[in-house]
């Protein structure tokens, strides 16, 4: 049995009997009109319900708890681990700054919207949690220079300078007392190299 030709094809195991060309002209003409009629039904129903549009931007949208918006940072927890900027997929962000763990002063925190895939990861990453994704949502700009987001404060250079003065100052008392601890430690292996057995 062929299914492939004209009127002699095959139904859940039934041979449909060939039609008249007149049959199925009318038979064409009601399945238009049944369809239409189904159609103009789910038309006509969004007529007496609710509407889904919103004014905007006179009505602003709920936006739902989890919504991956542009990003925030909070400096004071950064401790510029990089993290963030090396698990992003896309290099997006890039980070830059002055000291190391608790002691940092962000000069750079920048994310490249044109780029970003809103995948959260630079937060889920964060061992200090000091950026995460808000509910913002508004990114529209002009050009690719306006996709980008400058997160760090600007800092004068007589905040760096000090900043600068201050992380010398640490870094040269903590090489005084290892350079005592060392000292201390010299004296007490020759004190122990003299007494007698």
């Amino acid at each position: 049995m062929s299914t492939g030709t004209m009127g002699n094809v095959a139904t859940q195991g039934k041979r449909v009997p060939k039609r008249h060309p007149l049959a199925r002209y009318f038979a064409d003409i009601w399945a238009g009109v049944a369809t239409t009629f189904l159609g103009m039904r789910l038309t006509i129903s969004y007529f007496f319900s609710k509407p889904v549009t919103l004014r905007y931007p006179e009505v602003r949208p709920v936006i739902p708890p989890g919504h991956r918006g542009l990003h925030m940072i909070d400096e004071s927890k950064c401790t510029l681990c990089h993290l963030c900027q090396n698990n992003c997929p896309v290099n997006c962000i890039k980070v830059d700054g002055l000291g190391r763990a608790r002691d940092t002063l962000v000069l750079r925190y920048d994310v490249d919207y044109s780029r970003c895939l809103f995948c959260n990861i630079c937060a889920e990453v964060c061992p200090t949690q000091c950026v995460w994704l808000t509910e913002k949502y508004n990114l529209a700009a002009g050009s690719r220079e306006g996709c980008q987001l400058h997160l760090a404060r600007p800092k004068p250079d007589q905040e760096i300078a000090s900043f600068k003065a201050a992380l010398e100052q640490k870094e040269a008392e903590r090489k005084a007392r290892m350079a005592q601890k060392e000292a201390e430690r010299k004296a007490k292996e020759q004190q122990e190299g003299q007494k007698p057995e």
